[in-house]
């Protein structure tokens, strides 16, 4: 009988909001973002984009989702106050990119110390399914 696998999965922290200065929460919390884009950047229909502030998660699509969570909490641990003052002011997300569950694939348990985590910084989770090459109705 064959066990099922991880689900590939991604995550990303975004902090964004139409006041927000990239340059400065990167000062302010002693991160260089993986990606940011000031107001001045527009999307196809020429509109302006709300500031955004991003950090990837480093690991590899086979990762867990608790494990790329985590590796992002351990990379703003040290300025987590400063994070919580800035979620206060400003829209801040984890992002999980998320392959479905199916025959061979596990769904999709969030530990409880990561919920409590991400409600104590003001940060909400939003988790993006996708289906898996090998996804099966």
């Amino acid at each position: 009988m064959e066990t099922q696998r991880e689900p590939k999965s991604w995550a990303m922290l975004a902090i964004y909001g139409p006041k927000l200065r990239p340059e400065e929460i990167s000062e302010r919390l002693a991160i260089d973002a993986d990606y940011f884009h000031s107001r001045d950047t527009k999307d196809i229909q020429n509109e302006p984009l709300d500031p955004h502030w991003q950090l990837n998660s480093k690991l590899s699509p086979e990762s867990p989702l608790n494990d790329h969570i985590w590796e992002l909490l351990k990379r703003v641990a040290p300025v987590r106050r400063e994070l919580k003052e800035i979620t206060a002011k400003h829209d801040a997300c984890f992002y999980a990119s998320v392959e479905f569950a199916g025959v061979h694939t596990k769904g999709i348990r969030l530990e409880k110390r990561v919920m409590l985590l991400l409600g104590e910084l003001g940060i909400n989770l939003e988790i993006l399914p996708w289906e898996g090459e090998d996804f099966q109705n």
